[in-house]
């Protein structure tokens, strides 16, 4: 009888062992290599545009970008970690929220466009229209969609297959792609993925210079199917506010008010955003500039002034530095104009797009 008991008390104990351990062993256990070349991977990345999926993702960005005032919420997007609860249905239709410790911020696109809604102060706001150029925001770092961006740019870039991993429950098959133009930032970008679907599951980009990834975004669940209707509609509380933009950030308002009308092409790079106005993008594959020309009158100076200078025939501008992204600023005194550049560029190359932008000039609207 006592040696049936200390029997069935072992069994017992090597079962709790055994759950116990069992995170460990499924970690170590090798994953199998799905059998999809690099090449074809990044294609049904490009195809996964109309995969419905809902699940919980993480950002993480050590940008340490300067402190300039009123940029605290881009500043913490790219130099914190950011959770995200998002529901996609289409590209047309999909909610992204964003969890933070006091409520979270959501964005909503359905057939009327882009609503926000900020559960602490309880502000609805429906964007009229579609920026070609805006500030980033925390659905930009999801990797299903970063993913895809980079895919997209990594047309003449160098790209190898990666070992798998496993990834919110899925066999994700890996790629590497390193771009091959000499003064973009970034040394590589490292993309998981669903073999099947394309769904981009986890992404890390590094930058020159470095051996760590300097932006990860990955998946912590996952469920691959459309989600309810209800999730992606948005009803404005009783006790809410309501209020309709045309420029929820001064990139869209620039684009929206400036009347100036950037250059076709500058420094070899070709303007990506047709038809021209005073906000767009120049340049191809993982060298791009975004470029703000702003009436100086409403160029606020003085919240730049804690920048380092950089001289240039424009006289003396102000340079935000960081591994991956880069920004400058300068005057025009005599056009009254003043330029913002921002890109995953070299501080030189962007220097020297300015220095051409300044000599060129700008357009008139109208």
């Amino acid at each position: 009888m006592r040696r049936r008991l200390v029997g069935r008390a072992s069994a017992i104990v090597a079962g709790v062992a055994l759950l116990a351990a069992s995170p460990a062993l499924l970690t170590a256990l090798p994953v199998p290599e799905p059998h999809v070349g690099a090449g074809a991977l990044l294609q049904r990345v490009l195809d996964s545009q109309d995969v419905s999926y809902s699940g919980l993702a993480v950002s993480r960005a050590g940008l340490k970008l300067p402190d300039v005032r009123g940029a605290g919420r881009l500043a913490a997007l790219f130099g914190e970690s950011t959770r995200m609860r998002v529901w996609y249905e289409s590209p047309v239709r999909w909610r992204v929220d964003e969890l933070t410790p006091v409520g979270e911020r959501d964005v909503y696109l359905d057939s009327a466009g882009t609503l926000f809604w900020d559960s602490g102060s309880r502000i609805a706001t429906r964007i009229l229209g579609k920026g070609e150029v805006r500030f980033a925001r925390p659905a930009d770092l999801l990797p299903s969609e970063l993913g895809r961006r980079l895919a997209t740019a990594s047309s003449s870039a160098k790209v190898a297959s990666l070992p798998a991993e496993r990834i919110a429950g899925v066999t994700a098959a890996g790629v590497r792609v390193s771009p091959v133009e000499t003064a973009t930032t970034l040394s590589h970008a490292d993309l998981w993925a669903d073999p099947v679907t394309g769904l981009v599951l986890r992404v890390e980009l590094t930058a020159r210079g470095f051996d760590e990834p300097i932006i990860s975004a990955s998946f912590l669940e996952l469920e691959q199917r459309p989600p309810p209707a209800g999730l992606t509609h948005f009803d404005i509380p009783a006790d809410a506010a309501f209020q309709i933009s045309e420029a929820p950030d001064f990139a869209r308002a620039v684009n929206r008010y400036s009347p100036f009308v950037l250059p076709d092409s500058v420094a070899g790079y070709t303007l990506r955003s047709q038809p021209a106005r005073a906000a767009g993008t120049y340049g191809k594959s993982f060298e791009l500039v975004a470029v703000l020309a702003v009436p100086l009158r409403f160029f606020p100076a003085e919240r730049l002034e804690g920048l380092p200078e950089v001289s240039g025939p424009w006289g003396s501008g102000r340079l935000a530095r960081s591994p991956l992204l880069n920004a400058l600023t300068i005057v025009d005194v005599g056009r009254e104009i003043a330029y913002v550049l921002g890109g995953t560029v070299k501080p030189s190359r962007l220097i020297e797009v300015a220095s051409s932008l300044y000599r060129q000039g700008v357009g008139l609207s109208g």
